[in-house]
């Protein structure tokens, strides 16, 4: 094991967690769901009361559905982010939050417990020196999850016709056959917003799959890769493995290969 296998996840009090998740429920939840602010988080599905992973593969597989009604083809490309939450700026954040209608007292506590953190990592019998640390989610906190969903709130697709679908750091971008020509300015933008905060966008483990219906097989015809994004036939989406024809059998296989072990 070397230092750069260990995550820094922060150990709360329990009364502090109580107070934070208390906080999220009656101020954070309302917000999601705020008639001036909910299509901000529509395509975000994970840490708000209405989502799981259940509600995102639900949600991509019914747009993709759709999408395939009129189109031979869609791409998926799932975007890997590099140790996302270690890299959230915690001043971006808090300027993000300063866009919703939280109270002055609310949005200051918030930046209040953001600032001036120190972080002391013990493995084993060696404790490291104490530093400060001004960006990363706080994990196991019972803000951290939901501070994660708003600092993704403001990344969205360029064009109408392509959708995101979003569970924490893992986003899913779905493109018609029929807006292909988008990708390169839907990649470059991920990309610059990655970069404006904080984030690296990692191309070597983000993966396109081409979508298709089964009946469209004898005809249907790859269209040009992306360049530096590998392309596969089957894709590991929020741990449901799903072929290019709509299809779980690689899943069910895997499964039934483990029962059987």
């Amino acid at each position: 094991m070397t230092c750069s296998d260990c995550r820094p996840i922060s150990i709360t009090p329990i009364l502090a967690r109580l107070l934070e998740k208390s906080i999220v429920k009656d101020y954070l939840y309302p917000t999601l769901v705020h008639p001036d602010h909910s299509h901000r988080f529509h395509d975000q599905f994970a840490f708000r009361p209405t989502g799981s992973t259940t509600a995102a593969l639900i949600h991509l597989l019914h747009t993709l559905t759709e999408l395939l009604q009129t189109n031979d083809y869609v791409h998926v490309i799932a975007f890997d982010f590099s140790k996302a939450f270690d890299r959230v700026r915690h001043y971006s954040l808090a300027s993000k939050l300063a866009n919703f209608p939280l109270p002055d007292h609310l949005y200051n506590w918030i930046v209040n417990n953001l600032s001036d953190r120190q972080h002391q990592t013990k493995l084993g019998g060696n404790v490291s020196p104490t530093l400060p640390i001004n960006a990363s989610i706080i994990q196991g906190s019972g803000l951290g999850p939901v501070e994660c969903v708003f600092t993704a709130s403001d990344i969205h697709p360029i064009s109408p016709f392509n959708q995101f679908c979003k569970y924490t750091d893992d986003t899913y971008l779905l493109v018609p056959a029929t807006n292909s020509f988008s990708i390169p300015s839907e990649i470059q933008h991920i990309s610059d917003w990655a970069t404006a905060n904080n984030l690296k966008l990692n191309n070597s483990k983000s993966q396109e799959m081409i979508v298709h219906l089964p009946r469209s097989r004898k005809s249907f015809h790859n269209p040009t890769a992306i360049p530096g994004i590998e392309r596969v036939d089957k894709m590991n989406i929020l741990g449901i493995t799903v072929s290019h024809t709509l299809t779980f059998h690689h899943h069910i296989s895997a499964l039934a290969t483990k029962c059987a072990r």
